[in-house]
């Protein structure tokens, strides 16, 4: 997590981001509370380096700013992190209790928004069957004209 000086740094460069984004998603996403909570949760569930706890205290952020759908974070700490799925199911159960919980409003709003951000996705058009080649017998092929 930004200590203070490196969090204001943050809002100064990227004014825009802040002013559009929930202040009190921000105030969580930089809360020495939600970073305890974090390593509490990783640690209760065996993990227990700190590098990964800070890896998983990096996607949990990532979900709280919107980058991250909640839905996909347990894959995300499998994926990434090579975390055992059940662990990465009781982390993202935990967490989603102690800290999503908190905002889900505010997550869910964010969430939605997100999705109307994109444009939908075209379908994919079937693409047309491949044709087979015809097997032709050995020799010459009489009913064929002579190229000159």
């Amino acid at each position: 997590m930004p200590d203070e000086i490196e969090f204001q740094k943050l809002k100064k460069e990227y004014p825009d981001f802040f002013k559009n984004f929930s202040q009190k998603l921000i105030e969580l996403a930089n809360s020495e509370k939600t970073a305890s909570q974090i390593a509490e949760v990783c640690l209760k569930n065996g993990v227990e380096d700190e590098g990964k706890i800070e890896n998983i205290a990096y996607y949990i952020t990532s979900v709280l700013l919107g980058s991250l759908p909640l839905e996909i974070l347990p894959k995300a700490l499998v994926t990434n992190l090579k975390i055992d799925i059940e662990v990465a199911k009781k982390i993202s159960e935990e967490v989603n209790q102690l800290i999503f919980s908190q905002v889900k409003d505010e997550l869910a709003k964010l969430y939605q928004k997100e999705a109307f951000a994109k444009p939908p996705a075209r379908p994919k058009t079937p693409s047309p069957p491949l044709e087979e080649e015809t097997k032709r017998p050995p020799g010459k092929d009489v009913y064929r004209e002579p190229v000159e």
